[in-house]
């Protein structure tokens, strides 16, 4: 996991989806991990975008529509955040698979 400031966040989503292969995921989540964002690469034009926290919601877009998604999603998820963990996957072949396997911060109790 690495720690992305959420001012970088789209373009570092930008960036990661003009390289992704077939079957690779981005995520992004808050500090807590609670809410996040997911997008799958499903073939060589569509992507498959999921949020989760506020709202959740899974499509199917190409790449401009993506991007389009990707700005309201991240005012939406992130309001206060400064910083987004974000995480790179190989091999995913669904991604609700991605986010149950996912750990949540571990309870300090």
């Amino acid at each position: 996991m690495a720690k992305v400031p959420i001012s970088q966040l789209f373009h570092t989503f930008e960036r990661t989806l003009s390289v992704m292969m077939v079957g690779e995921a981005i995520e992004a989540r808050t500090f807590k991990k609670d809410r996040g964002i997911v997008v799958l690469k499903q073939d060589a034009e569509y992507f498959v975008f999921k949020q989760f926290g506020f709202d959740s919601q899974t499509l199917t877009l190409n790449r401009a529509s993506l991007l389009k998604q990707l700005k309201k999603s991240i005012a939406k998820e992130f309001p206060r955040s400064n910083m987004a963990w974000i995480v790179h996957c190989e091999g995913i072949s669904s991604i609700d698979l991605l986010v149950s396997t996912q750990n949540f911060q571990p309870s300090l109790f």
